[in-house]
Order: C-alpha cells, then sequence, then structure tokens
C-alpha cells in the first residue's frame, strides 16, 4: 500500500512508472512469441498425400474390377436381367415385394435390379456432365433415363449383381472406390464405337442396372452396360 504521508504527486509518478514497466514487460513478450512461436500451424490434412491415395485408390479399384468386368459382371446382368417393362409396373406397385421376387440390395437399402428392354431414344440430356439419354419402352406408361455420363450417378452395378460385397473391403472407401470403376467400364463398354448424342431419334436395346426408390418422383435411372442398335 502507499504511504498515507506519501504526496498525492509522488504516488502519481509510482502508478505511472509501474504502468510503463509493465507495457515494457508485455512488449517484450510480444517479441518473443514473435521469434520464437510456441505452436505451429499445420494444414488440417496433407493435399499431396491426399492426391497419391486417392491416385493408388483408384489403381486398386481398377485391379479388383479388371478380372471380374467382361468375366462375370456383365455376363451375369445379361444371363439375370429381367424384362423392364413387365417387371417395373410390380415395382411401383409393390416395392417390397418385387423387390423380393426380382432385385437385391444391401441390409435396408433400395432394390437393385437387373434389366433388359428395348425402344427409342427420343431425347438426349447432355448438358451437365450426368447426361441421359430418355428412353420410350412399348409397354410402359413412363420413360425411363439411360445414363451416358461422363459422370455415372449412383451404385446399382456394383450392388445389382451379388458379385460385390463389403465384406471383401476393408473400408467404406475401397468399396465405393470399386463402384465408382464398375461405373466408369460401363460407359467403356456400352458406348463402344458409339458417340451418345448418335442415338437421338434410334432404336436400342439396352442392358443395365438400376436403383429403385419407392420416394423419388424422377424416371428411373438405368446405367447400361451393352447397347445394341
Amino acid at each position: 500500500m502507499d504511504d498515507p504521508k506519501t504526496s498525492p504527486g509522488a504516488r502519481t509518478r509510482r502508478k505511472s512508472n509501474r504502468r510503463i514497466v509493465l507495457l515494457g514487460l508485455l512488449v517484450l513478450l510480444a517479441v518473443l512469441l514473435t521469434l520464437k512461436p510456441p505452436f505451429v500451424v499445420r494444414p488440417l490434412t496433407d493435399r499431396t498425400g491426399a492426391g497419391v491415395g486417392a491416385k493408388n485408390g483408384q489403381r486398386a479399384a481398377a485391379g479388383f474390377v479388371e478380372p471380374i468386368w467382361t468375366s462375370k459382371v456383365v455376363p451375369t446382368i445379361e444371363d439375370k436381367a429381367q424384362d423392364l417393362a413387365r417387371i417395373l409396373p410390380e415395382i411401383r406397385a409393390d416395392p417390397e415385394a418385387a423387390g423380393q421376387k426380382y432385385g437385391r440390395r444391401e441390409a435396408t437399402n433400395p432394390y437393385n435390379y437387373m434389366v433388359k428392354a428395348t425402344g427409342k431414344v427420343t431425347e438426349i440430356h447432355n448438358e451437365s456432365q450426368a447426361g441421359t439419354a430418355t428412353v420410350e419402352i412399348p409397354g410402359l406408361n413412363e420413360k425411363i433415363a439411360l445414363q451416358i455420363g461422363p459422370v455415372v450417378r449412383g451404385t446399382a452395378l456394383r450392388d445389382a449383381t451379388g458379385i460385390v460385397s463389403f465384406n471383401q473391403f476393408s473400408n467404406q472407401l475401397d468399396y465405393a472406390d470399386v463402384s465408382k470403376e464398375m461405373n466408369l467400364r460401363a460407359l467403356q463398354t456400352a458406348f463402344a464405337g458409339v458417340e451418345p448424342p448418335s442415338l437421338a431419334g434410334k432404336t436400342v436395346t439396352f442392358f443395365g442396372a438400376f436403383t429403385f426408390d419407392p420416394h423419388s418422383k424422377s424416371p428411373i435411372l438405368i446405367t447400361p452396360v451393352k447397347i445394341t442398335l
């Protein structure tokens, strides 16, 4: 405590000196922290490593799909494909019963179907990367959409055949990479020798797979593995 006998002027000078000392200490601390900070700021993820990891995942997926694509996947779809015009009304009427009869699913996910059909391509939609071709099929009162890429949505090809299961992989990322690789190969196989826009106005026969979501209002979206004119 200040001596009560100390003059007001002396007390003021002491307070001023303490402020100056405190300010000096703060400045010194700031300089020390600038020269040698106690922490280092780093990115949360290693972008370079992530890119290498993604490429490794793609190569691993390609290695997994390569030996089964032409020997198992495509032949299975060709052999077990159901007539779309026949089963789609059943699916619409009772998704659960039709799914158990014709489809396949993982756990409680939507059912996936292997199908075939013949119809006329009436429209080509390639405004976005996820392009589609609209097909009118005799006997169906709704139009369907064939995926023409270059981006293919969904996992129907992977999930419809039963050839690939999650138990074959150590994590979800590898499982997803295989689906992407199968979608890529589907486009390469289905549109080998033909440009999708050239299909407009033509009648095509296709084999492929789709996932049925009973809550979706969009047209049935089919990933083709084979298309013939």
